[in-house]
């Protein structure tokens, strides 16, 4: 890379997919993602994965031991490339709420739910996955005081420049399920210390009996 031009980060991440997907596949990991920043003098690539669906259960998701195993693929493999001139970070982690779509199959998966698109061109769509077509992806935008029944929208996935889902927050059952956390977490403790207590009462013991001396009876 050339000083003083800034970097193409977006050409960089595609380079860092090339070099990780089919090693990463072969460990059986799904790379959902790779994006590049540069801040400080150095490079931090984010990369997200999760498990391959091989038919095996995988609702758990992808372990932190695993995370830290493809952590270790990742490296080694960037390193041998030699992709960055200067310092960079690696930080590999499982996709989280808002899961990163890159791959067709990403967004087969997600069709009914929301998503957040940066589309080339124009700021972002945010709305429904309606349908895959093809190459094209069919959202239908949420309602605005200007739109109050949009119309769906096609954008073509090589104009997708970053992809996630949108999850909505309901922010009256998350502050609930705190309070029934800590009102089980409360009700756990009493349990505990009422149990301690009863551990610890004196238990009626036999009187004692004097000591056999080794004597002759």
């Amino acid at each position: 890379m050339s000083e003083g031009r800034r970097p193409d980060t977006k050409r960089i991440a595609s380079q860092v997919i090339d070099l990780l997907e089919a090693e990463l596949a072969t460990g059986g990991y799904d790379l959902l993602d790779v994006r590049v920043f540069q801040g400080g003098g150095r490079f931090q690539i984010r990369i997200f994965v999760d498990l391959l669906e091989t038919g095996d259960d995988t609702d758990g998701g992808v372990s932190m031991d695993r995370v830290a195993r493809a952590s270790r693929t990742a490296g080694m493999l960037l390193e041998e490339a030699d992709i960055f001139a200067g310092q960079y970070v690696i930080e590999v982690s499982s996709p989280g709420i808002r899961r990163p779509l890159r791959k067709p199959e990403h967004y087969r998966r997600a069709i009914g739910e929301k998503v957040d698109l940066k589309v080339s061109g124009s700021s972002r769509v945010r709305g429904i996955l309606q349908e895959l077509d093809g190459d094209e992806l069919v959202v239908l935008p949420a309602a605005t005081e200007e739109a109050a029944e949009p119309t769906a929208v096609r954008i073509k996935l090589d104009r997708i420049v970053e992809g996630n889902l949108d999850p909505e927050f309901d922010v009256q059952a998350i502050i609930n399920a705190d309070r029934r956390q800590r009102k089980d977490t409360k009700r756990r403790a009493r349990q505990e210390k009422a149990g301690r207590k009863k551990k610890s009462r004196p238990k009626n013991r036999p009187k004692d009996r004097p000591e056999n001396d080794g004597g002759s009876t």
